[in-house]
């Protein structure tokens, strides 16, 4: 891998962890305010300048992911734009609110509202920079994936599991982060909470494999061996542990160990009394590693089939 495509992948690993620790702040804000939304013109800009760190994300990873050049300066001036009118929008509402005295300073955190402010700050910022030098940003994020065909039912299906699967992973990786704040080892259903634990680290750790893979497999072939062996050991690991997971969701109760353990990291499931995150936490890896599975299966035998078909020369 070369020094320039080690240093997007590591890039795009960075701005993941950021944007979700930001994303999981920024939801703990939007719940604050869930009870009627009265105070939605405090708390929205709050939540979405954190949720702006997300969208820088999503916006990397097209530009690292798309090989037509074309397309590429086209994605970077609509995201420029959107940076702009995004950052520029917050900025001033997080002002206004700052000048009418709604937020108080050291607000769950200690530089609080400033950290707020330097988020849309910087997103108004990078959309100048990308507006003015657009040949010099685009020089300088490359292409990290090989291009390849799919179906169009394959698109357009990963594109929306996998903004999914992104916003869910992101989140729990950042509340695992957190949880030296919140985790207390001493419950008696502390254990019931250790396979979430692991599928908070495990849905991460898929999205980092497949960026490397795509990552290294650009320069050099990897072995096949090597990824169907890890493809396979990925399915079934979160097969299994996904209907583990769901069994004893059913078997426990619906909310015993929620409510003993992790209402700071769900807090919806907490109010509501339904298990909305452990059900995430199971079925996004699932349904996403047997889609992937499914949908590069297709698209293997859509080349060769090509392939077959194609005349002698």
């Amino acid at each position: 891998m070369s020094k320039k495509t080690l240093i997007a992948f590591l890039v795009e690993i960075a701005l993941y962890i950021i944007a979700g620790l930001a994303f999981y702040q920024g939801f703990h804000y939007f719940m604050a305010d869930v009870d009627g939304f009265k105070h939605i013109l405090k708390v929205g800009p709050m939540f979405l300048s954190c949720f702006m760190l997300t969208y820088l994300l999503f916006a990397y990873y097209y530009l690292t992911h798309q090989p037509n050049e074309e397309k590429r300066a086209k994605t970077l001036k609509v995201n420029g734009l959107g940076f702009i009118i995004g950052g520029g929008l917050l900025l001033v509402l997080i002002i206004v609110n700052l000048i009418l005295g709604n937020y108080e300073f050291g607000y769950n955190s200690l530089i609080f509202p400033v950290d707020i402010i330097l988020i849309d700050v910087v997103m108004l910022a990078l959309g100048i920079l990308i507006t003015v030098k657009k040949s010099w940003v685009l020089e300088k994020i490359p292409v990290i994936c090989k291009e390849y065909s799919k179906p169009k039912w394959v698109v357009i299906v990963g594109r929306v599991l996998g903004f999914i699967y992104v916003w869910v992973a992101e989140y729990f990786l950042a509340a695992l982060l957190m949880a030296p704040t919140y985790i207390d080892f001493g419950t008696p259903t502390f254990g019931h909470t250790i396979p979430l634990y692991i599928l908070m680290v495990f849905m991460s750790l898929v999205l980092f494999w497949r960026e490397f893979y795509l990552a290294y497999n650009k320069e050099k072939e990897m072995d096949k061996g090597v990824v169907k062996g890890i493809t396979i050991a990925s399915l079934c690991f979160a097969t299994v542990i996904g209907i583990g997971v769901l069994v004893t969701d059913l078997l426990i109760g619906h909310t015993y160990y929620i409510s003993h353990n992790l209402q700071c990291i769900l807090p919806i499931d907490y109010m509501i009394s339904k298990n909305i995150g452990p059900r995430l936490l199971t079925l996004c890896p699932m349904i996403a590693l047997w889609f992937n599975f499914i949908g590069s299966k297709t698209c293997m035998a859509k080349a060769n089939k090509q392939k077959e078909t194609e005349p002698l020369s």
